[in-house]
């Protein structure tokens, strides 16, 4: 087999396990440890089998990542505007919604670090308190949480912010249970 092909077969295979890594994680951390991250750690794998650059390799999962995430975020601006258009939520309540989640993922970002350094206890009780802070702010803007899942949190169904999947839902699922971040 020649050298061309075995490097086609090598980026293909990457490119293969990278897909499935990234959907059974939901999003892929840039860390270099891979004793915290366990997608490094993956990375790590695939270039030392396949004989690839580590940082190439990297580079195909991010590129990944942000191509899903414009694209679940692509198709949340689409669903808000069919609750604005149907009725459901008014054109300021949609301004409101995207500056929450604008401002969520900010936070989701900057806590990422933080947040795994939690007990699973501390980790529920952040969930716990982001989840009342959403409600609440739900409620002073009128907005009614159900009517946005797979838009705002995945519907809040057990992985709140900053948990896994990090709020992101399957933009094809309806279940509040089950998550996408897009992240």
């Amino acid at each position: 087999m020649t050298r061309l092909k075995k490097g086609v077969i090598a980026a293909a295979a990457v490119a293969t396990v990278g897909v499935a890594g990234l959907t059974a994680t939901q999003a892929v951390l840039a860390a270099t440890d891979s004793t915290d991250n366990p997608e490094s750690s993956l990375v790590d794998k695939l270039a030392t089998k396949f004989g690839l650059n580590k940082s190439d390799v990297q580079a195909v999962f991010d590129e990944d990542h942000s191509e899903r995430e414009a694209e679940h975020e692509a198709k949340a601006a689409e669903r808000l505007q069919a609750l604005v258009d149907d009725g459901t939520i008014t054109a300021e309540q949609k301004t409101a919604i995207e500056a929450k989640i604008a401002e969520m993922k900010a936070e989701r970002e900057s806590e990422r670090d933080s947040f795994k350094d939690l007990s699973a206890d501390e980790r529920k009780a952040k969930m716990e308190e982001k989840k009342a802070e959403l409600d609440k702010w739900a409620e002073e803007n009128g907005i009614d949480l159900t009517k946005l899942r797979g838009i705002l949190m995945g519907g809040r169904g057990g992985h709140g912010p900053g948990g896994p999947g990090h709020g992101h839902m399957d933009d094809d699922s309806q279940e509040g249970d089950t998550q996408t971040e897009t992240e």
